[in-house]
């Protein structure tokens, strides 16, 4: 590992600043200034980012000539109260800025620097510039996620404040907790659309871990309620993931190889470009790998005497990957997009080579735009997701000492989703937007549990779920400084679930409906271009699964009861902050946040001779309340540094029923919420060379079984640190050949990522090599 080392310090050392001054040909009408600068990108390669309502009503002068890309996009740009920045060498990013910084022309470069930041659209869904967003909002951009060496694309948030990502194996599912509120507490979406199914006992793989990483252009973060635009689920916050779209040149292809020293290798290889009015994007990986470590003396939970044991060979595993977007440009009013991503995926669960999972998950999604006027445009968007699956349960889990463990049950999971939304955006007047749309969706599962050894069916589930709502946003922007965004949603739902379970033989039945409107209001005020506050307040809700509302599989040792009185998950949540940039280059941001959650579930447990019995029930209360601070500080042109931290209190707050045994007391912090969460990274970025030294936190976390906090129920607190560096050697016009190497937890600390003994992977160091062309 000194030899890989030596070569990733020293080219973290190495600085080579290459701004591209070629000279180019472009023919360009005076027009909209919005086509302008799509068709400055056809010519060009070069992309534009810029909020849709920055355009309105501008005009762009005749431009026909050999520009610079800087030259062409100052006259283009000239009077519009608009500046650009460079973020890298192909991108530019437009937005408004104040009419002096515009006038200057001497300081027009310095003040587009310091003004202009990252378009997002999840918070409201409309593009809006980062500091106008009235809500807390992260981004983890295209070069942060290469700079990274995933397994998943879960793996990416590791490090964003106010997430934990917590697993129930190292190679096994991943669970998603914003803000303290719990696992499927917080809406994933995929290109701005809810893919998750409300059935949360489709579970052997969360909806992040079936994304191809190497597929997503960003992912955009909002903490805090988003029932009022997402609808279910949406308490803690909102993850969507946005995959890549095509670049604007007529082709670029990526191949790539990794290895690493588990080992895992594989390679894949992206293409994609505009040709007239189609653009494509395609991307193929696969992926093998002898598997992580398997866990040496695992307990039934930290701290316990009692241990089982199993195989300790490693638990290999296989992953092909699709995905890619097609475009289509029918009018200039007119666009249709394709986007989809495909995973095959084949390994042994939990590490243990006696239960082997199977799967194939796909997402796929239609969007129609129409533009009707700068001032009016339409949406239509119908998407599918498909999870197929199957995993084969060993009897690790038994309350025994097994030496010799054979497969016991093979548990099916068949889930077919599709979701339709249409919605409209109008600006009626100058500041003034009105989103309004109705999202409709239908949830297909099926749930099979069946005696490995025998073939019989010991349980099986039928549920259908239909979901319909209404939403309604209204945004201000007042003075370029007061932005107000204001809304809610209306759902109803209608559930039809069909259970049979085999011992005893019973069927069980269940058709209900609810009804809720969540809104949500939020604020920012910007005193300057410098300071600014925001606060937000909603509301959430989170649907009762079928599983827990049916129950399920009955055994010797484990009957799991049903609860058809179980009532909706709801929440209030708050929060205020701050954002404020110093002229020395550091930005920090403060933001506290209240969740104040009623009718909370979680599976409670009795003992009844010698049977374990498990029921889902509503808690009553729950508060997670804390703090995030994040800061970033630009050292030099290509050094910087970030770090954050959370502090998450997360208690049940209210007394809970004398059956509910297992479960956290009044008081008392819920499962697998860390109270403290840190990261902290050093970064460097030029065209040559980049590379990141960085870390991550987390204080010890208590798992599910324990009701007081206690010792033996908790896993220890831990510090990882990963490091690598890529090198980019330029080999022809605009071809480079890629050399990235580093090494993951180069602490080689081992520590339980959530429980049962579960312990994550070792020191691994990768080599990946690519070719752009």
């Amino acid at each position: 590992m000194k030899q890989l080392a030596l070569p990733l310090i020293a080219g973290l050392l190495y600085c080579q600043n290459v701004l591209a001054e070629q000279k180019l040909h472009v023919d360009i009408p005076s027009q909209p200034l919005a086509t302008a600068l799509e068709q400055f990108e056809q010519q060009t390669g070069v992309q534009i980012l810029y909020a849709a309502d920055a355009m309105s009503g501008k005009t762009s002068p005749q431009l026909a000539g050999q520009y610079t890309a800087q030259q062409a996009l100052k006259i283009l740009l000239d009077k519009s109260g608009l500046a650009y920045r460079f973020t890298d060498d192909h991108t530019v990013a437009v937005k408004r800025v104040e009419p002096a910084g515009v006038n200057n022309v001497a300081d027009d470069k310095k003040n587009a620097v310091h003004k202009l930041d990252t378009i997002v659209v999840t918070a409201t869904k409309t593009e809006r510039p980062i500091s106008e967003v009235p809500a807390t909002t992260a981004v983890i951009d295209e070069k942060q996620i290469a700079n990274m060496y995933s397994r998943d694309t879960s793996d990416v948030l590791t490090r964003a404040a106010g997430v934990d990502i917590a697993r129930s194996g190292t190679s096994g599912i991943a669970t998603l907790n914003i803000r303290g509120t719990g696992s499927r507490r917080s809406s994933v979406l995929v290109n701005g659309q809810y893919a998750e199914f409300l059935d949360t006992g489709i579970g052997n793989r969360n909806t992040l871990q079936t994304v191809d990483w190497d597929d997503v252009e960003r992912i955009e973060v909002v903490r805090g309620a988003g029932s009022a635009l997402y609808g279910p689920n949406a308490m803690g916050g909102m993850v969507n993931v946005i995959t890549k779209e095509a670049p604007k040149e007529k082709n670029v292809t990526r191949p790539f190889f990794v290895f690493d020293s588990l080992p895992t290798y594989g390679g894949g290889a992206s293409t994609g470009g505009t040709l007239d009015d189609f653009s494509y994007q395609l991307n193929v990986k696969h992926l093998s790998s002898d598997g992580y470590k398997s866990t040496p003396n695992p307990a039934f939970f930290p701290g316990s005497t009692g241990t089982v044991s199993h195989s300790l060979q490693n638990g290999g595993w296989d992953k092909t990957m699709l995905g890619g977007r097609l475009g289509y440009r029918l009018s200039e009013q007119s666009k249709l997009k394709f986007a989809f991503n495909y995973m095959d995926e084949s390994d042994l669960a939990f590490d243990r080579v006696n239960t082997p999972q199977n799967g194939q998950y796909g997402q796929y999604s239609l969007e129609f735009k129409h533009d009707f006027s700068d001032r009016l445009d339409v949406t239509t968007t119908v998407s599918h997701r498909s999870h197929v699956a199957d995993l084969t349960f060993d009897n690790y889990f038994y309350p025994s000492t097994i030496t010799n463990i054979t497969p016991s049950t093979t548990l099916f999971e068949d889930a077919q989703k599709l979701t339709g939304e249409m919605r409209a955006r109008w600006m009626p007047a100058q500041g003034h937007t009105l989103l309004f749309g109705y999202n409709a969706a239908q949830d297909w599962t099926k749930v099979r549990n069946i005696t490995t050894l025998t073939g019989v069916e010991t349980d099986r589930r039928n549920a259908e779920i239909q979901n319909h709502g209404l939403y309604l946003q209204y945004e201000l922007e007042f003075s370029k400084k007061l932005f107000v965004s204001m809304g809610g949603r209306y759902d109803w739902f209608n559930y039809d679930v069909n259970a049979n379970i085999a011992t005893p033989n019973t069927q069980r039945l269940s058709k209900t409906t609810f009804e809720t409107f969540n809104p949500r209001g939020g604020i920012r005020y910007k005193f300057n271009d410098d300071i600014s506050v925001h606060g937000s307040i909603g509301t959430g809700f989170r649907a009762p699964e079928p599983s827990a509302v049916v129950g399920g599989v009955n055994s010797a040792f484990v009957e799991l009861q049903p609860n058809a009185g179980l009532k909706p998950e709801t929440s209030d949540s708050y929060d205020l902050g701050i954002d404020f940039d110093t002229p020395f280059g550091l930005h920090a941001a403060a933001t506290g946040f209240f969740n104040d959650i009623s009718d909370y579930i979680l599976s409670s447990r009795t003992r009844v001779g010698n049977k374990t019995i498990l029921q889902s029930q509503n808690l009553a209360k729950v508060h997670t309340y804390g703090v995030e601070l994040e800061l970033t500080q630009q050292i030099t042109d290509h050094f910087s540094l970030f770090t954050n931290y959370t502090h998450t209190i997360a208690r049940t707050a209210a007394p809970l029923l004398p059956t509910a045994s297992g479960l956290p007391q009044e008081g008392y912090q819920l499962p697998n919420v860390p109270e403290h969460k840190a990261a902290f990274g050093l970064l460097f970025d030029s065209s040559r060379i980049s590379g990141r030294l960085e870390g991550r936190y987390a204080s010890r976390r208590f798992i599910s079984g324990d009701s007081r906090n206690q010792d033996a129920f908790a896993l220890s607190s831990y510090v990882v640190a990963d490091i690598n560096a890529t090198y980019r050697h330029p080999i022809g016009n605009k071809k480079t050949l890629d050399l990235t190497a580093g090494i993951n937890n180069i602490l080689d600390r081992q520590y339980e990522s959530r429980g049962q003994g579960v312990y994550n992977e070792p020191r691994i160091g990768f080599i990946k090599l690519g070719l752009e062309f």
